[in-house]
């Protein structure tokens, strides 16, 4: 489902805060800095203990780069599609991507460690010259890439590195830190190595499934699954009702139809579907590079053969992300996306070579809380690359941000009704 991140309201603000922490920097003797442009930011060091640091600027990515993250995907401590090469390849025509890199860590001719994102300063509101780590519209996660045979070498080389790249980062961001998942206690552990910790930002839960139960919709109330079943017998009476999943074959054509269903309902009204808001070319791009790695796929619930409702499923090793979904709200009274929804529920959740599915959805989600009942311990981490002064002027910052944005996310949250 669409990310809680999705369609963020901080734009507008953006110069006004900017301009009230200019002051607060220029008191604290903290330079402000901008992500500096891909052409100046490349570099390559290679240390004595054999390890290879390089930044790579996202448009400087080549095929070689790609292969070697692919590798690096299919050995990582914790999966993250949002780190596929063709996911990365395809963000790179979002204005939100500009100044965006990599930093890669090799070792031993391969890599250990992938940390994607960019440095934002003033100009961004952050009076602290801060690494915001890969932090998209639509990618509601920025767990990095470590070997798991490497990862504290990989986090160790982070930390240490980070603060080298241009504009010089004293702080990092991590939106959306999977609490639960496997990187997130290694890079907690080196910092306290170091004597510092992560600072912890808007805690939250969000819906996952869980395969492997006997009965994957044992989570759905008797009463909830009656109300569907009968709306599902209600709209076949309409005409022939049927789910179908596309994968390789006629994946641009099934986009195109996902991005059209997506635009005329209520996110196209407010401005925030893909296809309105100028990044269906990146959705599609993206799907269909990693559909022909078998790592996407569309699936549709047809009346007639006409889309009623429609979602993406994104896929990295042993996980998968109900990444995007929409519905032809002509039928509405029947919920074609909850009864869609419902399907998949009962394949995915029956899936033994997936250990979780995440919903990518906003915390108490009127409706996939209901389906699922499982839970992502979600949260955004200030990590400190320097002094904790730097680090304390960082949380001050943002939450300072996130007070400003709260009135126009809650205008955003009502437009959606």
């Amino acid at each position: 489902m669409s990310s809680s991140g999705a369609g963020k309201a901080g734009v507008p603000v953006a110069r006004p805060i900017a301009a009230l922490l200019r002051p607060i920097a220029a008191r604290t003797f903290l330079r402000p800095s901008k992500p500096l442009p891909a052409r100046k930011a490349a570099f390559v060091i290679r240390r004595d203990d054999g390890l290879t640091i390089e930044w790579k600027p996202l448009t400087r990515l080549d095929a070689a780069d790609c292969g070697r993250i692919r590798d690096l995907s299919a050995r990582a401590l914790q999966a993250n599609v949002f780190y596929e090469p063709e996911y990365l390849l395809a963000a790179r025509s979002l204005a939100v991507a500009e100044g965006a890199g990599v930093l890669l860590v090799g070792s031993a001719g391969r890599l250990i460690g992938a940390l994607a994102g960019r440095v934002e300063g003033l100009a961004h509101g952050r009076p602290v010259p801060t690494f915001v780590a890969w932090e998209l519209p639509y990618a509601p996660l920025s767990v990095p890439l470590v070997d798991r045979g490497a990862a504290d070498a990989a986090v160790g080389v982070f930390l240490n590195e980070l603060p080298r790249l241009p504009g010089s980062p004293r702080v990092a961001l991590f939106r959306l830190m999977d609490r639960g998942g496997a990187f997130a206690p290694v890079l907690a552990d080196r910092l306290y190595s170091r004597m510092k910790r992560p600072h912890t930002l808007d805690p939250h839960r969000r819906a996952a499934l869980i395969p492997g139960q006997a009965d994957p919709l044992e989570g759905v109330s008797q009463k909830r699954l009656k109300e569907l079943r009968r709306q599902r017998a209600r709209l076949s009476e309409l005409g022939a009702l049927a789910r179908e999943t596309v994968t390789s074959e006629g994946i641009d054509a099934a986009v195109a139809a996902y991005l059209s269903l997506e635009a005329a309902g209520w996110k196209g009204r407010i401005g925030a579907a893909a296809k309105v808001t100028g990044a269906g070319s990146f959705v599609a791009k993206a799907v269909v590079g990693l559909a022909r790695e078998g790592k996407a796929r569309v699936d549709f619930l047809k009346l007639d053969g006409k889309p009623i409702a429609a979602t993406i499923l994104l896929f990295s090793d042993n996980r998968a992300w109900f990444w995007k979904t929409a519905y032809d709200e002509n039928y509405a009274r029947f919920s074609p996306g909850v009864l869609l929804a419902l399907e998949l529920t009962e394949t995915l959740g029956r899936d033994r070579s997936i250990v979780l599915v995440d919903s990518c959805a906003v915390a108490d989600h009127p409706m996939i809380d209901h389906l699922w009942r499982g839970r992502i311990e979600l949260a955004d981490w200030i990590v400190p690359l320097a002094d904790a002064r730097g680090a304390t002027l960082a949380l001050a910052a943002e939450k300072f941000r996130r007070a400003a944005l709260r009135p126009l996310k809650s205008l955003r949250n009502r437009l959606r009704g």
